[in-house]
């Protein structure tokens, strides 16, 4: 049966699905630790913001004129070289979706089910979550979709209830939030280290924005995608900016800082440590409920988009071919995800994991937005041709870049430089550094196996032919 394809509300809800996940209630804590005053974090926050709002116009750019399903595997693979997209491919299957899914999961019961101390009983119920997406997702696209927005949409209107208690109904005098006392309590910084600091932090914050790029891994199968998948990144990345930002105005001014980094729990937990802080019992049991639902529709919205990549991998030959589903929907790349996330959930402790996410997927989609200065009309009509052979339409516009694309894809890459640079120039994250060089490494070895491997396997098949 022919799948109904997707409309822009379903693209708004499943960008914001795949942005308010694990990640905002709880980097905050980090960021605290390393700048010791809530007013620089609340910046950090407006700053990433901005930064996504640029990557999304930038994605857009790109989107409007190659309107397929693939990601930044696809963009990076036919306007720049196929093993930079496999390379990016490769790091949606590592870092880009199995790792986060797996978090996600976990989240979903230590939030939702904290009284649950068994390890065992944890990992078991975390893989069940990942297995009721994926059935969803498997059966039927729209019964994923039908869950996740339910979910996306009660998500917002806690949101919006917890907000507006905190704002509306919290006296001014509980609000406890200030800067440590050995810290600087203006804003901005006033040297160059204070920025570096500010800059650093900002990558823990990174992760919690990375998903404002969700749409463009279901782009072929939506409605009208050059119009509907450059304007759902936008208005969700806007919309989820502002509820970032004021989320965390609750969360590092509501309790006291000292509070917030009493003991690791309470760093971790900055979310459930600020409303307790501010409403008690009520407030807190609230929070906790919104982190669940936050996190539950992430598990759908990456189970969604991540198989997308690995599908199309499939059909170009950089990936097995079981993959390459000839149904609508991606099965076999749907089953693999979960699978390798199930792995991942009862194998890895991701609390140490935010860091390396971060600066690989910033890095990964900062190339992809680099890749815009090589579109060109025959680079448009070949990835159209090759996405639906022998019926090139005029479905995307080709034409040049517009003044506000290209400044949206500078802000972007050069945000992305900084903020990097600024990691490696604190020297505290070595590992993680190494962790991303390792990756792209290790990606281009698997790469270059899996093309020798091709090119054996046609040779002998052309053999076989001759002889």
């Amino acid at each position: 049966m022919k799948q109904t394809p997707l409309g822009l509300m379903t693209l708004v809800m499943l960008v914001v699905a795949a942005m308010i996940g694990f990640g905002v209630f709880t980097s905050s804590g980090y960021a605290l630790e390393a700048l010791g005053n809530p007013g620089r974090v609340v910046v950090a926050w407006a700053l990433c913001g901005l930064w996504a709002i640029a990557g999304a116009l930038a994605y857009g750019a790109l989107a409007r004129r190659v309107p397929l399903s693939g990601g930044e595997y696809l963009y990076l693979s036919r306007l720049i070289h196929p093993s930079v997209g496999f390379l990016a491919g490769w790091i949606s299957l590592v870092a880009g979706f199995t790792a986060p899914i797996a978090g996600a999961a976990k989240a979903v019961v230590v939030y939702g089910l904290p009284t649950i101390s068994s390890s065992v009983t944890a990992n078991t119920l975390a893989t069940l979550v990942i297995v009721i997406a994926s059935v969803c997702h498997i059966a039927r696209v729209q019964v994923g979709l039908l869950a996740q927005n339910a979910i996306v949409l009660i998500k917002c209107g806690f949101v919006a209830v917890l907000l507006g208690w905190a704002f509306g109904a919290t006296p001014s005098e509980a609000w406890q939030g200030a800067a440590l006392p050995d810290r600087d309590p203006a804003w901005l910084p006033h040297d160059m280290l204070g920025w570096v600091d500010l800059l650093a932090s900002m990558s823990w914050i990174a992760f919690s924005y990375a998903g404002f790029n969700a749409a463009i891994y279901v782009a072929g199968e939506s409605r009208a995608a050059e119009r509907n998948v450059p304007t759902a990144m936008l208005l969700a990345t806007v919309l989820v900016t502002v509820i970032y930002v004021l989320l965390n105005i609750l969360f590092v001014f509501g309790p006291s800082s000292a509070s917030v980094l009493e003991t690791p729990e309470s760093k971790n937990a900055i979310a459930a440590t600020a409303t307790m802080a501010l409403g008690g019992a009520p407030m807190a049991n609230l929070t906790r409920l919104i982190v669940t639902l936050a996190v539950l529709s992430s598990v759908f919205g990456m189970l969604l988009a991540g198989p997308r990549v690995y599908w199309q991998m499939a059909r170009d030959g950089v990936m097995p071919q079981f993959l390459n589903s000839q149904s609508t929907l991606p099965r076999a790349a749907v089953f693999l995800q979960a699978i390798l996330s199930i792995v991942v959930v009862w194998l890895a402790q991701l609390e140490q994991i935010i860091n390396y996410l971060s600066m690989t997927l910033s890095a990964c989609s900062a190339l992809t937005v680099a890749s815009m200065w090589r579109l060109s009309s025959t680079r448009i009509a070949h990835a159209l041709e090759e996405a639906d052979p022998g019926k090139v339409q005029p479905r995307a516009t080709v034409g040049p870049l517009a003044w506000w694309e290209q400044v949206s894809a500078i802000i972007y890459i050069v945000g992305t430089i900084v903020m990097l640079a600024a990691v490696v120039y604190q020297g505290q994250r070595r590992g993680e550094v190494f962790a991303v060089v390792g990756t792209i490494v290790v990606g281009l070895i698997v790469y270059g196996v899996w093309q020798l491997g091709s090119h054996r396997q046609q040779a002998e098949l052309k053999q076989s032919d001759t002889a």
